[in-house]
């Protein structure tokens, strides 16, 4: 037991040596950290250039367009939706069909509105 004892102490202070020996060599004698290295040299970005910004006037005009698809997608759900509500008596029950038009008009609604806000 003592064996085991001496080891795990034996390594404590080896390991505790060792992190303040390493902390005093980063440590330059003025007393103020210096920063780290670069890993990559000054040309690195050279090598990768930056990223490719899309042109805002692109995406607004692509932006547009699908606007206006999906404004005349919902016109025309609308009025799908219009025509079923006259055909049946909605007095008692909806059918399924203008349940699930509703919705389909809720979630064009939905998209066009975020299209709208960028």
């Amino acid at each position: 037991m003592s064996h085991s004892r001496r080891g795990f102490l034996g390594a404590a202070v080896t390991f505790v040596a060792a992190t303040a020996f390493g902390a005093a060599r980063q440590v330059p004698q003025n007393g103020v950290p210096q920063p780290p290295v670069p890993k990559f040299p000054d040309d690195s970005d050279k090598r990768f250039p930056p990223p490719h910004k899309p042109d805002p006037r692109v995406i607004l005009k692509q932006n547009q367009d699908e606007i206006k698809k999906d404004v005349a997608r919902l016109t025309e759900t609308v009025a799908e939706l219009q025509k079923q509500l006259d055909e049946s008596d909605t007095k008692q029950v909806l059918s399924l069909d203008v349940v699930h038009k509703a919705e389909e008009i809720e979630k064009l609604a939905k998209q066009i509105s975020s299209l709208v806000r960028g």
